[in-house]
């Protein structure tokens, strides 16, 4: 790992006890537009503040934070030795759009197995209510076969209910995954199918926490901008009103422009679909509607207007 990635990872991951609290993304996207962060690594706390023109104390859980990076290295590398890739927002194979789209809460460490050339290229995202009727898990695998047969991957949460009817059956008729994750990356890829779909390079798992970090309501609601951010164009299938992950994640997505939101308000629909139409999501009604909608190109990112200099205040 290069030297800034590396940086990266000791300022804000939690893969190893850190005697100083990590860095937001949103701290460390400032941070990053004052300076090189490899060459902060070794500094005085004194010449980190100094620097950076922060406080004392700034500088003084940065330089701790660095402290760490010997240890990070040996996690990473146990990591590697077991499958387990790990990418940074300032290496060549992170998913640019992510940056682009999600702007200051893109993640900047992503774990991952299987297939990382997936992330290169935008897919279609599936999401939905774990609760599904019969019709909704219809339309959940239907949406996963038509971007199967045009060619894209299937981006969805791997939860039980709608993300796994669109994944499984994605894999099932040899099409692409792109599995984002709020529970533990380490239990997911044990399983039997998935297993043989990272051997088949047809799935990429990942996650923006710790790969042994079980499920939580948080990390589910942090890692549903990460579906949005990475699709072409995600389709709620089945979502309830005004409450739950999918209605939060959906709704944060539209008021934070971080992809295109289609609610289908069709058969097997949820309570909160039609809802999300009236708040800028595009209805869709038909499967010939979604054909449509997926042949279309990758809606542009949003102008996210950067701070200047003098703005920037690291969120401390």
């Amino acid at each position: 790992m290069l030297d800034a990635e590396l940086a990266a990872v000791a300022l804000t991951s939690r893969l190893v006890d850190a005697p100083a609290k990590p860095l937001s993304s949103k701290e460390f996207w400032a941070l990053s537009q004052r300076t090189n962060l490899s060459a902060l690594r070794g500094k005085t706390a004194k010449d980190v503040a100094a620097e950076l023109g922060v406080s004392d104390e700034v500088g003084e859980r940065i330089a701790r934070l660095f402290d760490r990076a010997t240890a990070l290295a040996f996690a990473l590398e146990d990591l590697d030795h077991s499958g387990i890739w790990t990418i940074t927002s300032v290496g060549g194979q992170y998913p640019k759009r992510l940056r682009d789209r999600l702007g200051d809460a893109a993640p900047v460490v992503l774990h991952g197995v299987g297939n990382s050339a997936l992330l290169a290229d935008d897919g279609v995202g599936v999401v939905g209510s774990r609760n599904v009727s019969e019709e909704g898990s219809h339309v959940a695998r239907a949406v996963a076969e038509i971007a199967a047969k045009s060619g894209l991957s299937v981006v969805s949460g791997a939860a039980r209910g709608v993300d796994s009817d669109a994944m499984n059956h994605t894999l099932d008729i040899g099409g692409l995954v792109v599995g984002v994750l709020a529970d533990s990356l380490d239990q997911v890829v044990s399983r039997p199918g998935i297993r043989r779909a990272v051997i088949k390079n047809q799935i990429c798992l990942i996650t923006p926490y710790g790969p042994a970090a079980p499920f939580s309501v948080g990390n589910a609601m942090g890692r549903n901008k990460l579906i949005y951010g990475l699709a072409r164009c995600t389709v709620v299938v089945a979502s309830d009103h005004e409450a739950g992950g999918t209605w939060t994640g959906a709704v944060e997505a539209l008021k934070n422009s971080y992809g295109r939101v289609a609610s289908w308000t069709g058969p097997g629909r949820g309570a909160g679909n039609s809802a999300l139409v009236e708040q800028g999501a595009v209805e869709l009604s038909d499967e010939m509607s979604l054909s449509d909608l997926l042949g279309e190109p990758a809606a542009p990112a949003a102008a996210k207007d950067e701070p200047s200099e003098s703005q920037l205040t690291l969120g401390f």
